[in-house]
C-alpha cells in the first residue's frame, strides 16, 4: 500500500517552529511545489487538498486564508482550456502573494523601527519576523537597542528569535515566560508578531502574548503589534470563531503520564484591544480601532462581502472537474 505523502499525515504542519510569516511562505511555496508538477487536473486537485490541510492545522492564518480565497475566486470564476493554462494562473497567484508578503513586512518593520529610540529595552516573546526585521532596522538606523525575549513554552520559539537576535549583533536576554512581569519593570517598549488581526482589532498571537500585553499594560509600557495588512482577517466580521491547535500529553513526562496526568498546551490566544497600543503596518501606525478602516480600503466596503472559504473549495474543485470532463470529450 503505497505511504500517504507526510502533508496528510496528522502533525502540527505551519505551526512547530514557525512565526505566521514563514509558514505562510512555506505552505505556499509548498502550494506552488505542486501545482508546478501537477501533470493532470488531479495533481491540482491534490494541491488544494494541500493548501486546505495547512489551513486546517492554522486556520487563524490570515496570510493563508486571504490567499487561498484569491486563488480560489480565480479558480472558480473562470473556465480554462487546459491544465497549463490553470497550473499557470495558480502559480502566478502565488507569486502576486508572496510577494506582498515580503513588501508588506519590510514596511511595517521599518514603521516599528522608527518608533524605537536609542537607549530602548524592548520586552518581546515568541518568533516573529516582523518583530526581528524591526529590530535588525532599528539597529540599522545606530540605535542602541537591548531586547527580552521570552523563551515562549512549550516550542521554544522565543529560544530562536534570541539566537536571530544576537547573530546580528543586539544585545539579548532570553527569560522563562513567567518571568515577563517580573522583567518588563525594565523595559521601555513591547514589541510582538501576530497572525492574525480581527475585524475589532483583536490580535491572535503565540500563547503568552498575552501575559505580555497584560504586564505591559499595568506597567504602562507600550505594545505595538507588528502585522502587515495581509494579516487582517476579514471575516471574523461575520462572527467567525477561531479555534487553536494544541500539544496535550506529549508535555508531560512519561512518569506523570503513568499516573494518569493531562497535558494541555494551547499554541495561540486572542490578545483584546484595549491592550495594544498600536498595529505597526505597511500604512503606517494605526489603532486596532481603526482596521474596519483598513479593511474597508483593502474590499471596498464594509462590512466586506466574503464567500465562506469551503463553499469556495468546492466551486474550485467543481472547475478543475469540469475541466477533466472537458479534455476527456
Amino acid at each position: 500500500m503505497p505511504q500517504e505523502p507526510s502533508w496528510r499525515q496528522p502533525s502540527l504542519h505551519g505551526v512547530r517552529g514557525l512565526g505566521a510569516t514563514e509558514a505562510a511562505e512555506e505552505a505556499l511555496k509548498g502550494l506552488r511545489r505542486l501545482v508546478e508538477e501537477a501533470r493532470d487536473v488531479w495533481g491540482l486537485l491534490e494541491a488544494l487538498d494541500f493548501l486546505e490541510a495547512r489551513i486546517a492545522a492554522r486556520p487563524f492564518s490570515a496570510p493563508l486564508v486571504n490567499t487561498a480565497r484569491g486563488i480560489l475566486e480565480a479558480l472558480a470564476s473562470k473556465e480554462y482550456e487546459s491544465i497549463g493554462e490553470a497550473r499557470k494562473s495558480i502559480s502566478e497567484s502565488v507569486d502576486r502573494v508572496l510577494a506582498r508578503v515580503v513588501e508588506e513586512t519590510e514596511a511595517a518593520a521599518e514603521i516599528a523601527a522608527r518608533r524605537l529610540e536609542d537607549g530602548d529595552v524592548v520586552l518581546t516573546q515568541g518568533y516573529s519576523r516582523s518583530v526581528i526585521r524591526a529590530l535588525e532596522k532599528a539597529a540599522a538606523m545606530g540605535k542602541d537597542i537591548r531586547v527580552i525575549v521570552a523563551e515562549s513554552r512549550p516550542l521554544l520559539d522565543g529560544v530562536e528569535a534570541a539566537r536571530a537576535l544576537a547573530r546580528i549583533g543586539i544585545e539579548v536576554t532570553l527569560i522563562v515566560d513567567s518571568a515577563m512581569r517580573f522583567m518588563v519593570k525594565d523595559a521601555t517598549r513591547a514589541l510582538i508578531g501576530a497572525d492574525a488581526v480581527t475585524a475589532d482589532g483583536t490580535v491572535i498571537s503565540r500563547t503568552g502574548a498575552g501575559l505580555l500585553a497584560l504586564a505591559a499594560n499595568e506597567a504602562r509600557v507600550r505594545l505595538i503589534v507588528v502585522a502587515g495588512s495581509y494579516k487582517l482577517y476579514p471575516d471574523t466580521v461575520y462572527g467567525l470563531s477561531i479555534e487553536t491547535p494544541a500539544l496535550g500529553d506529549e508535555i508531560i513526562p512519561e512518569e506523570h503520564r503513568r499516573l494518569g496526568v493531562r497535558g494541555y498546551a494551547p499554541l495561540f490566544e486572542p490578545i483584546p484591544p484595549n491592550l495594544v497600543d498600536a498595529l505597526a503596518t505597511e500604512k503606517g501606525l494605526v489603532a486596532p480601532e481603526a482596521v474596519p478602516v483598513l479593511i474597508r480600503e483593502e474590499y471596498g466596503e464594509w462590512p466586506p462581502r466574503l464567500e465562506p472559504l469551503d463553499r469556495l473549495f468546492a466551486r474550485a474543485r467543481e472547475r478543475l472537474r469540469e475541466l477533466a470532463r472537458a479534455e476527456k470529450r
